[in-house]
């Protein structure tokens, strides 16, 4: 049963970790969770909660998935065990907080995502835990958050092209991953999109449910060119920090977590100093640059993204947006560039060989 929110011992407020997909949230989860006297709820917001039973719980583990992640044979839901409803699911829980109002303006009204969070946050309180909500889905609604459940509120983000390329890393076969199909959807949620949205022909999927989204985008993008996942996947990126950057009381650049010791040292200080919790960092390995890339024009696409959502003033300005412009900037100065087709490396091998035989030719000649 859900536990309302009552006053509480300041030092119980509670915690949230914001990120996109791919970005070591689920490390720095990791890293909370492993504190005594903390209750960290790994992704809150996720669709399966709908559904989650106590079977489904003891199987989902690190160790099980492709996806790199640490934990071992922990059960990465083992906080929501005594949350589970009796015909199944996450009490209070509903599939559409998963994508739905991704992008929730402060003053806007979801008294039913209201009361869930305030569920999460009043169970692990009334068990004198503090509670930490570390999720994928939460960018666009910081604000909201924050003048709803209060707390701390930590950003990470991560040098959007690795971010990118860690999504189509796992592709099986020539098709979107999860995760770029939930780009697609999210792109739905920003009306600055719209105009992006339509010239790279990803579908509106607002009002279809959440299966019923994903099946649109899939079905319409299911052969789309990595240029495409790229351009939509970097629209929101850039909207989803533009929106949350501003709200954050900490923001953690994980590219520099596990390379920069001293870094390091000092986002453990102002974690401390902020909710009073002490997560050991020291042993973050930040992932090497991935050395290949699918043929993508990628500065040349960035240029347009920028261009089609009109942010170039709000990228240059001065203040939180600051680190977003240069993880931009970075990304765009080290990007590859895209491999020669097999028929541009055909032409330039026929013109090697014909300018060598004709050298030879004249050579011969002369002799």
């Amino acid at each position: 049963m859900m536990v309302p929110v009552a006053p509480h011992d300041p030092s119980l407020a509670p915690v949230f970790v914001h990120s996109g997909w791919r970005c070591s949230s689920t490390y720095v989860w990791s890293r909370f969770r492993a504190l005594p006297g903390v209750r960290a709820y790994y992704e809150p917001w996720h669709e399966h909660l709908q559904t989650m039973t106590h079977e489904i719980i003891a199987r989902e583990t690190p160790e099980h998935t492709r996806l790199r992640h640490p934990g071992g044979d922990r059960p990465y839901l083992a906080e929501f065990s005594e949350l589970i409803a009796p015909n199944g699911g996450v009490a209070g829980y509903q599939e559409r907080f998963a994508l739905d109002g991704y992008r929730l303006d402060a003053e806007q009204d979801d008294a039913e995502q209201q009361a869930y969070v305030a569920g999460l946050v009043g169970h692990a309180q009334a068990q004198g835990e503090v509670p930490v909500l570390a999720c994928c889905r939460t960018l666009g609604k910081i604000g909201w958050l924050k003048r709803r459940a209060g707390g701390f509120h930590i950003v990470l983000i991560r040098d959007p092209l690795q971010q990118w390329l860690s999504f189509y890393s796992l592709r099986k076969r020539p098709r979107p991953t999860y995760f770029e199909i939930c780009q697609y959807v999210l792109m739905s949620e920003f009306a600055e999109a719209d105009g992006l949205r339509a010239e790279l022909r990803v579908p509106e999927s607002r009002g279809r449910g959440f299966a019923g989204r994903l099946a649109a985008v899939r079905e319409r993008l299911k052969r789309a060119p990595a240029a495409v996942s790229f351009a939509a996947f970097l629209a929101v990126y850039i909207l989803s920090y533009l929106k949350a950057l501003p709200e954050a009381d900490l923001v953690i650049d994980v590219d520099r977590l596990g390379r920069d010791a001293d870094y390091t040292a000092t986002v453990s200080k102002a974690v401390a100093a902020g909710c009073g919790l002490a997560p050991d960092f020291s042993d973050c390995r930040t992932p090497e640059p991935r050395d290949t890339a699918p043929a993508v024009a990628y500065r040349r696409i960035s240029r347009r993204v920028v261009e089609r959502l009109d942010v170039r003033a709000a990228l240059a300005a001065p203040g939180a947006t600051a680190l977003l412009f240069g993880k931009l900037a970075r990304a765009m100065v080290d990007a590859p560039e895209p491999a020669p087709s097999s028929w541009k490396m055909l032409g330039s091998w026929l013109r090697g060989r014909r300018d060598v035989l004709a050298t030879a030719i004249a050579r011969r000649a002369a002799a």
